[in-house]
């Protein structure tokens, strides 16, 4: 069956129903009808089996047939720090960040970035991230939307990065591999990567990221861009510490790597 987001305000009230785009997506594009069923999910794990009872031009009103608790979130809060570059690109990461479990996104500017617009760009872009996370979570079958931030400094997102794991990938990077984030350690439920624009991390960037306890680390012999870059440490990360191939694994077991 379909999936569509409702928040917990209409799901919770007297006549559950949905509006906005969910509602416009289920009566104009897909052609649902009275008495079509569809699954319901509201940000907090919770799934819901519905029956469509009501159709106007704006609402889609619904009974709710069936409630269950369903929690498909990796142990590991992943947050993925993304630079602000092409569209293309930057709303690819936002899509297969959320299908590999991705918790958080932060996008930032960068030193070699390519950014236009002003503020109000941004906000609208911002807006836009979210609809497209929400689209993949409901697509994939999480139930629980990453979070998306406004874009900030790299200055910023540095000094708000929470405790746990911090890497970033740096094509300069000549003495610390991947391999060495293999070995065992200290429990690990946090975690953030850093992903470079298309030119690259400046060299001042990448001392502000070790200074803030950031590990610079190479990905190989072949510089990647900043799309194959995320998809390829946040699939390792996801492995190694999250469930991506381990879907039993619980945060105090995760391990952490010692540098």
């Amino acid at each position: 069956m379909r999936r569509f987001f409702i928040t917990k305000d209409r799901v919770e009230g007297p006549d559950p129903f949905l509006d906005g785009e969910e509602a416009r997506h289920l009566i104009r594009v897909l052609r649902k009808k009275v008495g079509d069923r569809l699954v319901l999910f509201d940000d907090s794990n919770r799934e819901y089996e519905a029956r469509i009872v009501s159709l106007t031009s704006g609402k889609a009103y619904v009974e709710i047939l069936d409630c269950r608790t369903v929690n498909r979130e990796s142990p590991l809060r992943l947050t993925l720090a993304l630079p602000l570059i092409r569209p293309q690109p930057l709303e690819w990461m936002l899509q297969k960040g959320t299908e590999l479990g991705v918790s958080a996104f932060r996008p930032f500017f960068s030193d070699y970035g390519r950014v236009t617009g002003g503020d109000r760009d941004h906000d609208h872009r911002t807006d836009r991230f979210r609809r497209i996370v929400r689209e993949s979570a409901k697509q994939c079958g999480r139930n629980v939307l990453p979070e998306v931030y406004p874009p900030v400094s790299l200055t910023e997102l540095l000094d708000q990065t929470p405790p746990g794991l911090k890497l970033i990938p740096y094509e300069e990077e000549k003495n610390r591999t991947l391999d060495q984030c293999l070995k065992t350690g200290s429990p690990l439920s946090e975690a953030t990567v850093v992903i470079g624009p298309e030119g690259g991390f400046s060299e001042r960037e990448i001392s502000l990221a070790e200074e803030k306890g950031f590990v610079s680390l190479s990905l190989g012999p072949r510089i990647l861009r900043s799309e194959t870059a995320a998809l390829t440490l946040v699939s390792l990360v996801q492995f190694l510490w999250g469930d991506l191939g381990n879907p039993g694994v619980k945060p105090d077991v995760a391990k952490s790597p010692t540098l």
